[in-house]
């Protein structure tokens, strides 16, 4: 009952996008919602982050598990990670918590769905993933494609087989890209800023760099 109770507080607070929000994520296919949760969420799934990381976070690699070339190269990216959906073992952290981000990111689905703005296509919840990612003091992630063009990093519409199996066919594709940040108080000077770069135009009946790499991105600030 307890479990419910927080699920339902969950989804209250992350508040509902306002109209101008989604509109500039149409025009730009990126848009910043400040306090999306509420500063005690935000600590919260802090501490819970941490926790998890402990209990079963690894090193970020760079390159596509599938085609073999993932590796850790810290010269590219530096951070830690721990997945959130597929969810991790009870025992760490806080069950509640995730289960209440879940809740609230399914939410942000369905009103992503619902919108007339930006036009989105079905956003089913068995395609969502989610995962902590811990940056250290002068952690970086360069420049790169979130999702390249092509099996090498689109993400099925569904779960692989071993991960529960697809719901939706086998098409590929990832439509929205979604960060959370959990930093309190953060300011421009301490750095780690997000930077980008508009999706490059396809050129003469050829594919580039960047190209299609999202239909949308949502980028979303917890407490400021």
């Amino acid at each position: 009952q307890a479990s419910e109770a927080c699920r339902c507080v969950m989804i209250l607070l992350a508040r509902p996008l306002r109209t101008g929000e989604l509109e500039r994520l149409h025009r730009n296919r990126y848009v910043v919602v400040p306090d999306w949760l509420t500063r005690a969420q935000t600590g919260r799934l802090q501490a819970d982050a941490v926790a998890v990381d402990a209990d079963s976070g690894f090193e970020s690699a760079v390159g596509s598990v599938n085609f073999g070339t993932a590796r850790v190269d810290t010269d590219v990216r530096r951070s830690r990670q721990c997945s959130i959906y597929p969810p991790p073992r009870n025992a760490a952290g806080s069950v509640t918590e995730r289960d209440g981000l879940v809740s609230a990111v399914n939410g942000l689905r369905r009103e992503l769905e619902a919108a007339a703005l930006p036009a989105l296509p079905r956003l089913a919840p068995f395609e969502t993933e989610l995962n902590y990612l811990l940056y250290p003091i002068g952690g970086h992630y360069k420049r790169h494609l979130d999702q390249p063009r092509g099996n090498s990093g689109w993400q099925r519409q569904g779960r692989r087989a071993a991960d529960g199996g697809s719901i939706s066919g086998g098409s590929l594709r990832r439509v929205v890209s979604f960060i959370l940040y959990l930093n309190d108080e953060w300011e421009d000077a301490d750095g780690g800023a997000l930077r980008i770069f508009p999706a490059r135009r396809r050129e003469a009946g050829k594919g580039a760099e960047g190209e299609e790499a999202a239909v949308s991105a949502a980028v979303s600030a917890g407490s400021a």
